[in-house]
């Protein structure tokens, strides 16, 4: 086989192993089953180790049944590889800033209520109470998120007062830490400096 068609036939069984196991993905987010794994960024890691290991799988099956292919374990690992990195970024990048943004929220009611009349920056300030921090549970959402990544826990003898963890001061210095590097605004990590 001439080495520019394998070649093109490589990347063309990368791109389909890729699209297949970006379609599950996909998928797995819609099986309520998995709903009960509450904290979605948790969720989509979860899903993304699971189609991480098919795409190596499905890329390994390949090898066996297209031996003019030459593919290789190298192969294997670089789809894997690819697909995990990829995925990754485009996750945390679009959905998981879906779910978490104020400005998401923020739009979408405007576009929702006052696409034309408009809107005034108190007016939003209310509504933001009401439905994002009371309605949709924004606060409880993230305490609870915080005590399953470990990061806070309930003190002891009380079953509503919580203190950070070791882990969690662990992580404000790393957020700190990207902060400085970014020169990011300083308030959300620095908040008795605001």
């Amino acid at each position: 086989m001439p080495k520019k068609k394998k070649n093109l036939l490589i990347i063309l069984l990368y791109l389909i192993v890729f699209t297949i196991c970006t379609l599950i993905f996909l998928g797995l987010f819609h099986i309520p089953a998995f709903n009960k794994w509450d904290v979605f960024f948790f969720r989509g890691c979860i899903f993304l180790g699971f189609c991480t290991i098919l795409s190596f799988i499905f890329t390994s099956i390949a090898r066996l049944l297209f031996k003019k292919l030459d593919l290789t374990l190298k192969d294997a690992i670089v789809v894997s590889s690819m697909f995990f990195g990829i995925t990754l970024g485009w996750f945390t990048l679009i959905p998981t800033t879906v779910e978490r943004s104020i400005s998401v929220f923020m739009l979408s009611y405007m576009d929702d209520n006052f696409s034309e009349k408009g809107i005034t920056m108190e007016e939003f300030e209310d509504i933001f109470y009401k439905k994002y921090i009371q309605d949709f549970g924004a606060i409880e959402k993230r305490f609870h998120e915080q005590e399953v990544s470990g990061n806070i826990e309930l003190v002891q003898n009380t079953n509503t007062r919580y203190a950070i963890t070791k882990n969690g001061q662990f992580v404000v210095s790393l957020f700190r830490f990207f902060s400085d590097l970014f020169n990011t605004e300083r308030g959300l990590v620095y908040p008795n400096e605001y």
